[in-house]
């Protein structure tokens, strides 16, 4: 659906221009047959639906037919190109861009709102022209007919045609002979050129485009020029003696409806005034009159029609324009006033990474170092990673160098952002492959799978107590010959980290390599989960755990591992108000008799033990803990039916505070870096 609305908004401003510039056209054709004026409303029609067009060096439009790129909800710097620098300019510089570590685009949420506007207004319309074309139809039954299709209605004060496929001409009540015969001949020409089907036809495109005034405008002009050449065809017909009498007909029955009080499948009579004059001043034009108007309609049709021969730009061209959008940030800074960037050079391009097998198009991500020269060395303040070098300003930041990434259609080069060397290992392709797939994930131009099929989730504990999940997955054979390899594993906060095989080889090739050993009796361990899952957490993460910790999910989807996991905490509460928004968690352990490896490990006696547990408390640094709106509070529910009883923040602290000296042991649930909920834990 966003693709949809996108490609409508572009083709809305495309049309824009058009129908500009046909409104300018009709002033000049003002002297001709208006039948030409009303042919190219249907260059208006052509650039309202239809999506593509060809390139042309005679068009007259200002830019290429995508205004809006379809990823601009993804790009890191959303912009505009509609061939006018100061309207690009003016809007780009508004343009809301993605904060670092935002889960959602600020365009997405625009565009989201936009479609649900955009839709409802669409249903309006519709709803309205059922309903009045319903009204209309019921209203019909009772019309007497004269002959063939032409039939004679009470209570309508204009004649108008109704239908699609039989459509019938309706007359008022009370037409003189003379009268009948020049409105049935107009509308008769209204359905010799379907006329009927082109107005339903215009009409459905204007619910489509309702947002834009310039097609409503359009809409009324094209119906006058559609009325005013069917007078002149009328004319044309019957003799230029009946100029007077048909003047008179229309003076008497046009009562000025507009199509918005009315049903958009008919024709009724409207603009009396225009009609009566230009009829009275209608004459029969010359030859070459026509044969001008002809061409100078085909050629501002072509010119319309058309879509300018862009330059193709290379990836140089793109480089050189990430600059100037730095240049551009640099004069928005508050820091950076008192300086101007007066030059700027690219020091290094080069490519650093390629695959072929993440998309249906090669993808690259290219490096680049440049310089700036500011017109005053002195009165730059050097921050964030820049540097000075022969009155340059370089930059190094901590992400490392910035990585622009493009995809490729036919060999052309298309920008879909940048990233930052720092935040992979760019030099081996596996290492390759991972950054430009987490690029793709992160403007959701690739799924968050890397290998569909069979999945399983591990989760695990970390030393510090938080819990953290495995994603695995079979990269080349599904089923019990399948060997299993982590895919990727996420944090208690969220984050996000994927598996690179330590390999010079693409990561497929590498797993497809290892299969094969498999296959022919080597590193059967690679064929259990649950042994790729612990080896991993030892050697890739760091982590000691035993098998018994491992909580397996299997089989998993990607929206299982969607979840961020929740961690559990037990430890004693310090630092809470009401006014904080945090406290202090010193996590503890508490050890009952069924803890007997722990209890051993630690060395604690049966005396230590007098009511059944034991609370190790290490010498730990305490945690920090963030409360929401939505944490959970319980507090021990004594003398109650139920051992725990849900409070408010407020009334859980006033309760802690009831003893001074009392620190509240509780039980803490995490996710996402929150407390989920606190439990106070009752000690026997």
């Amino acid at each position: 659906m966003d693709s949809l609305f996108l490609q409508v908004l572009n083709m809305s401003i495309t049309a824009s221009y058009v129908i500009v510039f046909v409104i300018m056209a009709r002033l000049l054709l003002k002297k001709v047959p208006k039948i030409f004026s009303y042919a190219l409303w249907f260059v208006v029609l052509f650039r309202l639906v239809c999506p593509f067009s060809f390139e042309s060096v005679f068009s007259l439009l200002p830019a290429a037919a995508e205004t809006i790129p379809q990823d601009i909800m993804y790009s890191q710097t959303p912009q505009i190109h509609s061939g006018i620098p100061i309207i690009d300019q003016g809007i780009n510089r508004v343009m809301p861009s993605p904060a670092v570590g935002a889960s959602v685009n600020p365009m997405q949420i625009w565009i989201a709102l936009g479609e649900l506007v955009w839709l409802a207004g669409m249903a309006v319309l519709f709803l309205y022209s059922v309903f009045t074309t319903v009204k209309l139809y019921r209203k019909l039954r009772s019309a007497t007919s004269l002959s063939g299709n032409i039939y004679e209605l009470n209570d309508i004060k204009t004649p108008f045609v109704f239908g699609i496929k039989k459509p019938n001409i309706y007359l008022p009540v009370g037409l003189s002979e003379y009268e009948k015969a020049y409105i049935i001949k107009h509308e008769q020409i209204h359905i010799k050129r379907f006329d009927h089907i082109v107005k339903l036809f215009a009409f459905l495109v204007v619910c489509i485009h309702w947002f834009n005034p310039l097609v409503w405008i359009a809409f009324y002009l094209m119906t006058q020029d559609m009325e005013l050449s069917c007078d002149e065809s009328v004319i044309k017909e019957m003799g230029s003696d009946i100029k007077k009498d048909y003047s008179t007909s229309l003076l008497s029955l046009s009562t000025g409806r507009k199509m918005i009080g009315g049903c958009p499948i008919t024709f009724s009579q409207n603009n009396t005034k225009g009609r009566i004059m230009n009829i009275l001043n209608y004459k029969k034009p010359a030859f070459w009159a026509v044969l001008l108007a002809i061409m100078a309609v085909l050629i501002t049709g072509i010119g319309l029609m058309s879509n300018p021969k862009v330059k193709q730009l290379t990836v140089e061209d793109y480089a050189e324009q990430f600059i100037k959008d730095k240049i551009a940030v640099y004069g928005e800074l508050e820091w950076s006033q008192d300086f101007k960037i007066v030059d700027s050079k690219i020091t290094n391009l080069e490519k650093v990474a390629h695959s072929s097998s993440l998309d249906s198009s090669p993808v690259e991500g290219w490096q680049i170092e440049y310089r700036l020269k500011p017109d005053d060395i002195s009165k730059v303040m050097f921050v964030g990673g820049m540097n000075e070098e022969d009155g340059w300003i370089t930059e190094d930041s901590s992400g490392g160098k910035p990585i622009l990434v493009f995809s490729y259609e036919d060999s052309k080069p298309k920008y879909l952002g940048y990233t930052w060397s720092g935040d992979a290992d760019f030099s081996t392709l596996a290492g390759q492959e991972t950054a430009l797939r987490i690029f793709l994930e992160g403007m959701d131009l690739l799924p968050h799978e890397t290998y569909p099929g069979n999945h399983i989730l591990v989760k695990f504990p970390l030393s510090s107590g938080d819990t953290s999940q495995l994603f695995l997955s079979q990269p080349v054979v599904q089923g019990n010959r399948g060997i299993w390899c982590v895919e990727r594993w996420k944090d208690t906060n969220g984050n996000e980290y994927h598996s690179t095989p330590q390999t010079d080889l693409i990561p497929i090739e590498y797993y497809r390599d290892l299969q094969k050993q498999v296959d022919e009796g080597h590193r059967p361990g690679l064929l259990d989960p649950v042994q790729v899952a612990f080896h991993y957490i030892h050697d890739d993460i760091g982590q000691r755990v035993s098998m018994e910790e491992l909580k397996i999910k299997s089989p998993a989807t990607v929206e299982d591992f969607a979840i961020v996991p929740e961690s559990y905490f037990i430890g004693y509460i310090s630092g809470f108000t009401v006014d904080n928004s945090s406290f202090h968690l010193d996590p503890v352990e508490f050890l009952t008799e069924k803890d007997r490896d722990r209890i051993k490990e630690l060395k604690i006696e049966p005396a230590d033990m007098p009511s059944g547990y034991y609370i190790y408390n290490p010498e730990t640094y305490p945690t920090y803990c963030a409360v929401t709106d939505e944490t959970e509070y319980y507090i021990l529910n004594v003398g109650g039916t139920s051992s725990h009883k849900l409070v408010s923040k407020e009334e859980c602290i006033e309760y802690f505070n009831q003893w001074p000296e009392y620190v509240p042991l509780c039980e803490i649930i995490t996710r996402g870096g929150y407390v989920i909920s606190m439990r106070e834990v009752l000690v026997p």
